[in-house]
């Protein structure tokens, strides 16, 4: 019990003092921004239905991921998802493409988080690599 009520004060002690912001506030974002765009694909009518179940369970991981970081973070209610940068479906958008834009979110989300993760200490480390795997599975199924 001692352990698990400890995580949330190591997670905002671990930024404090660099006067820096803490390089795992940038992941949590970028997971939320992945979840956005693959929410806009799933609820674009007709292509959505024909992603949801292969996007949904995509979604969901990196709802996760975002939650898990912001617990790391020492963030005490989940963020919202910001708006996503990317533009929403259109008429013109087919299963290829709207597959190719998340899996290319998930390729970005993998490189980001596996740049960090030698700069990370060791609980830390697991978690982002943990993520970076986690992003490049899903963009290697996604075809």
């Amino acid at each position: 019990m001692a352990a698990a009520a400890a995580l949330p004060t190591a997670g905002l002690l671990a930024g404090c003092g660099s006067g820096e912001p803490d390089p795992l506030a940038a992941l949590a974002t970028r997971a939320r921004e992945d979840a956005a765009l693959i929410d806009s694909i799933v609820n674009f009518g007709q292509l959505g239905a024909a992603l949801s179940t292969r996007l949904g369970p995509v979604a969901d991981a990196r709802r996760q991921h975002a939650t898990a970081l912001g617990v790391e973070l020492g963030e005490t209610s989940p963020a919202s998802a910001p708006p996503s940068a990317a533009p929403a479906p259109t008429d013109q958008t087919d299963v290829d493409s709207a597959l190719q834009r998340v899996r290319t979110a998930l390729a970005d989300s993998s490189r980001q988080a596996g740049r960090l993760v030698l700069t990370l200490p060791r609980q830390r480390a697991a978690l982002v690599g943990s993520i970076a795997a986690c992003c490049s599975a899903y963009q290697a199924v996604l075809v």
